[in-house]
């Protein structure tokens, strides 16, 4: 059966701040007054979001949509949004309806524009990326996939729309993003295609310092990557990413940059091929000015580091960096001298994650020896997720950390053994 999905305009606006008597400054998204139109029939979908922003403000925005009934398989997508904007993203989302409250318990009109500084995925549920783009009037993610390879979007599926926009102007501004999906018909999909999204969570940039956060996710089936991007906020000032193992003498490089904001796109033509057993690694590089320590958050105060590119044929775990059992596949790599036995005793000694944001913690796996990476790393996943679910009860809520530390010494005893034995290389 052939799926000729409608065109349909989803949209709404709101104000997201007080704004003053005079009306506020529209910013075209594309330039000279044209806006993003959308599909035409029978061809895909557009989803819009409009909101106005006051002047010094950071905007972030969340509308949940429904995809069409007839579901759609994604060859293609146009982005724009306008100037201040940072990014825009389209998830995934489990639901089959749009929810009337969020994760937080909180009701909501998420079908409406909608505050969601705590960040998306901190409000909403998500099973992945489908498309977006960080770049003013530039490439979508799912631009360029070869003839045949598409996302496929199940009929009615609930997905997530997020912005981020930040308004340097004196004025408020009406901001409008848009994105455009184009769909194929079903007997013409010959491979269906994801979005690798590999978001390393242990960032901790020194006050007036230098920091390098680096992670190296495995790659467990063939897969072939159409294009590549970094993420990264305005401490960042150097990114790279390799592909390591397959026999070669050294890792290739596969991707670089200097430039956090609108960074390029690494379009790879024919998509650059990646056999299991392989792994790609990347780092994020951060030079600070400010008088304090920056650790991995979603705002302008924050910092992230993230590699983002749309591949073929999909696999859910593998695009997140994630193992056969759901659990964090990666290993993060230090870039100080302590060994594993000394990381474990200051990870130890650290605030749980939820308390600073993992400040500490993660200070002390920036603080290990690169030699020592894989024996940290398999520490840090155990205890990442509570002894594999052993210790969910010692370590959630208000549980005492004496309590959780003594659960992790026996869950995770393999990993400590391993550890205390591992050297720097």
């Amino acid at each position: 059966m052939k799926l000729t999905p409608c065109a349909v305009l989803i949209s709404t606006s709101v104000f997201i701040a007080c704004s003053p008597v005079s009306e506020p400054l529209h910013l075209d998204i594309v330039g000279e007054g044209q806006l993003l139109e959308p599909p035409e029939p029978l061809e895909g979908v557009q989803y819009k979001m409009v909101a106005t922003v006051a002047p010094g403000h950071e905007s972030y925005g969340c509308q949940l949509f429904t995809a069409p009934p007839e579901g759609l398989f994604v060859n293609r997508e146009e982005v724009r949004f306008g100037p201040g904007g940072h990014h825009v993203l389209l998830y995934r989302t489990p639901y089959k309806e749009i929810p009337t409250t969020n994760e937080l318990g909180e009701p909501v009109d998420a079908g409406a524009f909608h505050d969601c500084s705590a960040g998306a995925t901190a409000l909403w549920k998500v099973n992945g990326v489908l498309g977006g783009s960080e770049s003013f009037g530039g490439t979508g993610l799912l631009d360029q996939l070869p003839e045949g390879v598409a996302v496929a979007i199940e009929p009615g599926a609930v997905l997530l729309m997020s912005t981020h926009y930040l308004n340097a102007t004196p004025a408020d501004i009406e901001v409008d993003s848009r994105i455009n999906l184009y769909s194929i018909p079903r007997d013409n999909v010959v491979a269906e295609a994801g979005v690798l999204y590999f978001d390393n969570p242990i960032i901790r940039v020194p006050a007036h310092g230098e920091s390098t956060a680096r992670m190296r996710c495995p790659i467990s089936k063939d897969i072939s990557i159409v294009s590549l991007q970094s993420h990264m906020h305005s401490r960042g000032v150097r990114f790279a990413a390799h592909l390591a193992g397959g026999g070669a003498a050294a890792p290739a490089q596969i991707y670089s940059t200097t430039t956090w904001k609108e960074p390029p796109v690494a379009i790879f033509n024919p998509p650059l091929a990646v056999t299991a057993g392989q792994a790609i690694e990347y780092r994020c590089s951060y030079q600070s000015t400010e008088p304090r320590d920056v650790i991995r958050g979603l705002g302008e105060a924050d910092e992230m580091c993230q590699l983002i590119g749309p591949y073929y044929p999909r696999d859910m775990r593998l695009e997140a960096c994630l193992d056969e059992d759901g659990g964090p596949a990666a290993t993060w790599i230090g870039n100080g001298s302590a060994t594993c036995g000394q990381t474990l005793s200051c990870l130890m000694m650290a605030p749980p994650i939820e308390e600073d944001g993992g400040k500490e913690a993660w200070g002390c796996v920036l603080n290990s020896c690169p030699g020592a990476a894989e024996a940290v790393s398999e520490l840090v996943r155990c205890r990442l997720t509570r002894g594999r679910g052993q210790c969910s009860n010692e370590c959630g809520g208000e549980a005492l950390k004496e309590a959780c530390e003594t659960c992790l010494a026996h869950a995770c005893k393999d990993a400590v053994n391993a550890c205390n034995c591992a050297e720097c290389k």
